[in-house]
């Protein structure tokens, strides 16, 4: 397998417990699993925010990829609906940093489809997980 083909697999493998959880929370209703999927998704912005970084050429770049990860802790800890919004945004801020990025454009385009079709998969959970503890009991 090639590094994009890895890549593009290990992308698609971590949207599985985003899936699952919101799923389960579906299902369920339970705050384990608000707390869960909020600090999967913490996670993975801080991975994928990283990576980006450390790719970066550009000051600017790095801060506008970064800056965006650091309220989103203390977010989760006041107002859940709140960041889960935030995040969502914050995966669709830093894919159009990327993209405006001196390497975006070499990258091979399953690549860049794959990062498109998962930011935006990830948004409708973030979005379909607020709508859930909106209308939900679990807060």
């Amino acid at each position: 397998m090639s590094k994009y083909s890895n890549q593009t697999l290990l992308g698609y493998l971590g949207l599985i417990p985003f899936l699952l959880l919101v799923g389960a929370h579906f299902l369920f209703e339970h705050v384990l699993l608000s707390q869960a999927f909020m600090f999967y998704s913490i996670s993975i912005m801080s991975f994928v925010a990283g990576t980006l970084w450390r790719e970066s050429n550009s000051n600017k770049l790095n801060w506008l990829i970064v800056l965006p990860t650091i309220p989103t802790l203390a977010l989760a800890l006041f107002d859940t609906k709140l960041a889960l919004l935030y995040l969502g945004a914050c995966y669709v801020f830093v894919l159009a940093v990327q993209k405006r990025t001196e390497t975006w454009g070499k990258l091979n385009p399953d690549y860049q489809r794959m990062r498109e079709r998962i930011t935006g998969v990830v948004l409708v959970c973030h979005l379909f997980f607020a709508a859930q503890l909106h209308h939900g009991v679990v807060q």
